[in-house]
């Protein structure tokens, strides 16, 4: 081990001691739990919370820290998240793809695509991946244009020679809405 590489594993040593020390020290000094609610609205959050109300620690360390961030719980209306039913594919072995995503574009579940009928010659396979929402069934259409995840399916054999069609069942999960489900005719490009 080089001169820097144990002074590198010395510092980083020391950095984690003196956060676990000022973690415990706030941790020490709060004498109450507090909720930090939303604020007013999107635009106004109102006034940052004290150290008190959300510690160092957490700051860094929690949910919605600088090291990991994890979910961020977007705005509500009424106790309730909007979700969107959002969709995309139709570009290259891509024929179609669905997905659900909250009011800021974070991914919620994925719906379950099942094949009805397919071309013969033509394997249709589905998974689950990013893809770019081109299309809004239900909801905000702010996602789109952007990366969202999802069920994914895609062509694969022996095209055929003029294009056809294929039949699939979308079935979207019951989250923030009612699930909703119906038959989605997808074009397969031609060879």
């Amino acid at each position: 081990m080089t001169k820097a590489n144990r002074f590198r594993a010395v510092a980083a040593g020391a950095l984690a001691a003196t956060l676990l020390l000022a973690g415990g020290g706030f941790a020490a000094a709060q004498s109450t739990s507090v909720i930090v609610g939303p604020g007013p609205g999107a635009q106004d959050r109102g006034v940052p919370p004290t150290f008190q109300q959300y510690p160092l620690w957490q700051r860094i360390f929690g949910v919605g820290g600088a090291v990991f961030p994890g979910y961020v719980a977007p705005p509500t209306t009424n106790g309730r998240t909007s979700i969107s039913l959002l969709t995309g594919g139709g570009e290259g072995k891509l024929v179609f793809a669905a997905g659900t995503a909250d009011t800021i574009c974070q991914t919620e579940q994925a719906p379950t695509i099942t094949i009805l009928d397919a071309p013969s010659n033509v394997s249709l396979a589905v998974d689950y991946g990013n893809f770019v929402v081109h299309r809004v069934q239900a909801g905000s259409s702010r996602c789109l244009g952007r990366v969202i995840q999802g069920a994914r399916v895609f062509v694969s054999g022996r095209l055929p020679r003029s294009g056809a069609t294929a039949r699939l069942r979308v079935a979207y999960p019951t989250v923030g809405r009612a699930g909703r489900t119906y038959t989605q005719v997808v074009s397969i490009p031609a060879r």
